[in-house]
This record gives structure tokens, sequence and C-alpha cells, in this order.
């Protein structure tokens, strides 16, 4: 007989998580494919640093969700701020700013995960391997750690500080928080920070993620906080013409850094058939998309909604969000890629042993040698030390060391003496005063270098 009753209905609720958890599913599937893709075409994929597969795929896989996660916190956080603000929130805005403290919070934990694998993939071991002198010569030494530690603690404060967040001053605050938490990682790595003209690549990068991140951000925001026809009248009109000032900005400062880091290299027409011009070519191509997409919500959707009837801006923002979103992954295989400069260029010359100190005014040693993106006083190869310039007097000299021999930085004169681990980062106090330090290894008398001190 209880095969004959009829199924219980579901609930309400129950009915709306489905959906909404098949579409959170599918939209994860998505952006994965089109990262890996994206990996591929662009050589990230391809490039090995020892330190294993998690770290190879899971990188890239975690700076996508700081992406995600930080553009979530920068649009809930403008929605409250400026597109339905108020000295005491709105209820759509308060659930905004909630959500912010959630995205925030996730965005702490994913650039946490980022620098641990950031790390892992400097080094080159995996990332259970890393001990505590490692992590803090990174934190404290290397722009990439600075980076991550100066956006960690943004987002942070983002998540601790809207869980009290009443009104749109104190959102405006954390927004700026959050602008701030955006930025850094921009300004201290990248391709940018390797350009010869670092300040002005630096501005335009800048100019670039901030917009990006608020036109992101805030369509993402309104379509997930504009649920009320009436509250989604009131800000999309707002959001529409910050929308068109920042798709200016975005697609103007994009134009820029890709001309740059191809004409740096091969040449803008060469560099444009790299995998690199590739994934460039892409992202402009989608971001001539999304133009167009927001042309048809000014034209189109904005008079309907307007009139009453929301149903059009919805199923187009949704769109809209959807191609942004593979935009983002877009840019991240594109940061991950090497630029035509170090794709296409000459092969690295073998350094001889001991080889490690450059002659005054010629190219820096490390000119000839591939450590990624990290840079620091000292490196160790198989073949010896390489020293990438002068240090300051009293300042901190950070060593890497990502072989599998651990080696000493030893002064002739005994005015330093410093144990380097095999696979890490290590520092040690430069002498008080300026001058000329030769240096050998305990471990192997055929490492040598000088260290400059001004």
């Amino acid at each position: 007989m209880t095969a004959l009753l009829p199924r219980p209905a579901a609930a309400p609720a129950e009915r709306t998580r489905r959906p909404v958890a098949g579409l959170t599913a599918t939209a994860v599937l998505g952006l994965g494919a089109v990262l890996v893709l994206a990996l591929v075409v662009g050589g990230a994929a391809t490039t090995a640093s020892g330190s294993g597969a998690l770290v190879e795929w899971g990188l890239p896989v975690a700076t996508l969700a700081v992406r995600v996660a930080a553009l979530g916190t920068v649009g809930a956080l403008l929605f409250a701020a400026v597109l339905v603000p108020g000295r005491v929130l709105p209820r759509a805005s308060r659930r905004a700013v909630r959500a912010a403290s959630w995205w925030a919070a996730a965005w702490t934990v994913a650039v946490v995960a980022e620098a641990a694998l950031t790390l892992a993939r400097l080094v080159g071991v995996p990332p259970w391997v890393l001990g505590a002198e490692s992590v803090r010569a990174f934190l404290t030494q290397v722009p990439a750690g600075d980076a991550a530690l100066g956006s960690a603690v943004a987002a942070l404060v983002v998540a601790v500080g809207a869980r009290r967040c009443a009104g749109s001053p104190a959102a405006r605050v954390l927004l700026a928080v959050a602008g701030v938490g955006v930025v850094v990682p921009a300004v201290l790595t990248g391709h940018s920070a390797a350009a010869g003209d670092h300040l002005a690549a630096t501005a335009v990068l800048t100019v670039h993620v901030v917009a990006a991140a608020v036109w992101v951000g805030g369509l993402l925001a309104v379509l997930l906080h504009g649920r009320d026809p009436a509250v989604l009248t009131r800000a999309a009109p707002r959001f529409s013409a910050l929308a068109l000032g920042c798709a200016a900005a975005v697609g103007t400062t994009g134009l820029l850094a890709g001309w740059s880091a191809l004409d740096r290299g091969t040449g803008l027409l060469a560099g444009l058939g790299s995998g690199y011009g590739l994934l460039l070519a892409g992202k402009a191509g989608a971001l001539a998309v999304l133009v167009a997409l927001g042309r048809h919500h000014r034209r189109r959707t904005l008079p309907r909604l307007a009139e009453g009837r929301p149903g059009a801006f919805r199923r187009f923002a949704a769109a809209e969000v959807a191609g942004m979103l593979a935009t983002v992954a877009l840019a991240v295989a594109l940061a991950a890629s090497p630029p035509p400069a170090a794709a296409d260029g000459p092969a690295p010359a073998p350094a001889a042993a001991g080889a490690g100190a450059a002659a005054p005014g010629g190219p820096a040693p490390s000119s000839v040698h591939d450590h990624g993106d990290l840079s620091v006083p000292v490196l160790v190869d198989p073949t010896g030390f390489t020293v990438t310039g002068p240090v300051r007097a009293g300042s901190v000299v950070t060593v890497h060391n990502p072989t599998g021999a651990a080696v000493t930085v030893t002064a002739d004169d005994g005015s330093f003496d410093a144990g380097i681990p095999a696979g890490s980062l290590t520092s040690f106090p430069a002498p008080e005063r300026p001058g000329t330090y030769p240096f050998t290894s305990r471990s192997d008398p055929s490492f040598t270098g000088v260290l400059v001190v001004g």
C-alpha cells in the first residue's frame, strides 16, 4: 500500500536550493574547463618546478578562487556603499554586507592556499615539506609573500568588519580596504613588476584590476542582491553608468598592458601567434562581447526594467556574469603563462661554477638563470652561487636554495656564516660596513660568490 501513496511535495526552500546548487556546480565545472584549456594554450601547464602536479595545477585554481572571492567581496560592498546606500542600510544592502563577510572569509582562505602553493612552487618542494624558516622569509622578504600577507590581512579585516557594518559610510571604508587587498598583488607581483617601465606598467595594471573588480563584482552583486524588483530598479541604472566607465578603463588598460608585453618580446605581430598572444586575443574578444551585452542592457533591458519587466535584465545579466567569470579565468591563465619575452627569447647560457658575482656595470647574473618570479639577492644553483645585485648595509639577505643539497654562505673574513638547507628560503643579516665580501660554501669550495654591501 505504501508504494501507491504519492510522494510528498518538496518544500519551497528545497525547490529553491536544488536549482541554485545545480547552477553553482555547472558554473564551477565551466570555469574549471576554461581555466585548464587556457593554461594549456598559454603554455603554463607545461612548466615544471619539481614541486609536483598538485602545485602545478592547484596554484592556478587557488588563484582563480582568490579572484572570484575578491570580486564577490568588492561587489557586495559596492552594492551597499554606492548602489543601494543608506545611513541605515536597507534590507537588501544588509544582506549584501553579510554576504561580503562570507566572500571575504573565503578570500582569506584562498589567499593562504595560494601563498602556500606559490612558495612550494618557488622553492621546488611539495607544500607539506615547507619549513618555518622558508615561510618566514617568504612573507617578510619576497614580493609575492608581501602581496599575499597584505591581501590576506585586508580580506580578514573586511570579513570581521562587515559583521558590524550597519551603514553606507562604514561600507565605503570596507570597500576601500577590499580595494587595497585587490591592488597589492597587482603592484608587487606579475608581469608588470618585472617590466622595465615599472611605474607606468604598475599604474596601468592598478587601474585595470580596480575597474575590473568594480565592473564584474558590481554586476554579480546586482544579480544576487537585487532580487526585489524595486531594489533592482534602483540599483541597475546606477550600476550601468558606473559600468560604462569601468568597461572603457578595462579595455584601454588591457590593450596597453598586452601591447607592452608583446612588444617587449618577439615583436607585436610575432607575439600574437604565441600562446600568450592567443590568450590575450581571446580576452580582448571576450571584452568586446561583454561591451556589446552592456550596450544591449542600456538600450533594451533597462527600459523594460523601468516598465516593471525585470526578466530580460536578469537573463542578460546572468549571461554577462558568466562571460565575465570566464574572462577572469582567461586572465588567471594569462598571468600564469610566459610572455613571448620569456617563452621565445634566446636560450639561457649555462652558468659557470663560481661565476656568481655580477661584473660592475654588466648584466645581473640572474639573467641567465630561471627562477620564475622569485627575486632574492643570492640564488643557489647546482653549479654555484648567483648574486643578483648589491644589498644595503645591515639589511636582511635572503638566499634561495631550490637544489637537493644543503650549502653554507660563509664569508672569507668571517663576517657572516649561514647554513642554507636544501629546498628552502633562508636569510641572514648583511654586514654593517659597506664593502665587497667574497664568500664560499664550506660544503663545496667550488661554490664562490661576492656580496656587494652598499
